[in-house]
């Protein structure tokens, strides 16, 4: 064995001298050599997917995704009639075309752009290799998937809305994806801004008509029945006619109570809230689609399950192939697969599960619940 590695290391001693005499230069001698290096190394270009930059510009011009607006819309200006782009994010950024042509844009601009290069690159990673349930029940349950789960949790716990009767858990969600592990990309609820206000003025109609005027479309979404309109359009007459305040207040908390509890059940997002998460984070991996939780409840003594998919979870999988639920359980949670509802018909028997379950998650979250939710 000694002579057989003495024999290797003179093999490699031997080929010392070819390395030498090859173009690349070995390592310069201090720290400060290297230093020079990397300040006049020259720029790396990052060659973009076809069609990134042509739908990108248009849309964040549109949808104003980040504070974008403009300067995507000069750029989609200069970027009209060329192709074959590709960027360099050094001293600030540059957007260039084939002939070289280059357009200087801004930090957050050129980071926006590589971002949404990332995202629509999973698109050819996911067809060349279409991700599995089992693949998705690992990343999931494995230690690293259990603990991004747990940590979506515990933030929706933290902001958690107060009701006149307690507090409710509102649901979160996004697009993920598979890359060495889950990849849980959140994008913010369409409606949640409005809910916390509704919260913090449960108990002052006028703030509640106010909200309702500047903030129609998003109003009747969280007040979906419409209990809350027909509170805020009937108080006028009972004020008339002499309704004691303390049954009009009555009234109110009940309205507020219901229409909280009926809106955190929902999820949804719009393209202007995908859009600044495409711009915002970093994407890579294959595409799994959407996803969302069930949150917890708030028993007497510690929270309760969450439930199935619902009907309308199981129309967005028909619809859009996918829809990950992640359903707190007291110890652990259960996850849902709706991939096999692709372009069928809603059927909850055809849904995968899975479960997670551990004693160690049960002392997790009590202990929150004790810390946030027991009374003192």
């Amino acid at each position: 064995m000694a002579t057989r590695l003495a024999a290797v290391v003179a093999a490699c001693l031997s080929a010392a001298p070819a390395l030498a005499q090859s173009a690349w230069p070995p390592p310069p001698p201090d720290v400060s050599a290297l230093a020079r290096v990397a300040i006049h190394a020259p720029p790396v270009a990052l060659g973009l997917k076809p069609g990134v930059v042509e739908q990108l510009l248009p849309r964040l011009a549109e949808l104003d995704a980040a504070g974008l607006g403009s300067e995507a819309r000069r750029a989609a200006a200069w970027a009209e009639g060329r192709k074959d782009f590709s960027l360099e994010e050094t001293e600030g950024g540059k957007l260039r075309d084939g002939t070289g042509a280059a357009l200087a844009v801004s930090p957050a601009l050129a980071a926006a752009i590589r971002r949404a290069d990332g995202y629509f690159g999973i698109t050819p990673a996911t067809l060349a290799s279409p991700p599995t349930h089992q693949e998705i029940v690992s990343a999931a349950l494995s230690p690293e998937g259990v603990e991004a789960i747990a940590a979506v949790f515990e933030r929706t716990i933290a902001d958690r809305l107060a009701t006149p009767t307690g507090a409710v858990v509102p649901e979160a969600g996004g697009e993920a994806a598979l890359d060495g592990g889950l990849r849980l990309h959140e994008i913010p609820e369409l409606t949640r801004e409005t809910m916390r206000l509704v919260a913090r003025a449960a108990a002052d109609p006028d703030e509640l008509a106010r909200l309702y005027a500047s903030r129609p479309e998003t109003m009747k979404l969280i007040d979906e029945n419409g209990l809350l309109a027909n509170f805020l359009r009937l108080r006028v007459g009972w004020q008339a006619r002499g309704m004691p305040q303390e049954k009009q207040d009555g009234v109110l908390r009940l309205t507020i109570d219901t229409i909280l509890h009926n809106a955190s059940d929902a999820y949804v997002f719009d393209p202007a809230s995908q859009m600044a998460a495409i711009v915002s984070q970093d994407w890579s991996g294959r595409y799994l689609g959407r996803w969302h939780t069930h949150p917890p409840g708030a028993g007497a003594a510690g929270f309760k399950g969450a439930d199935v998919p619902s009907p309308p979870d199981m129309d967005i999988a028909v619809a859009e192939g996918q829809n990950l639920v992640f359903s707190f359980q007291p110890d652990g949670f259960d996850l849902y697969d709706l991939a096999p509802l692709a372009g069928a018909k809603p059927d909850l028997s055809r849904i995968l599960k899975d479960s997670y379950r551990s004693q160690a998650w049960n002392r997790r979250f009590q202990a929150l619940f004790d810390r946030a939710f027991a009374p003192r």
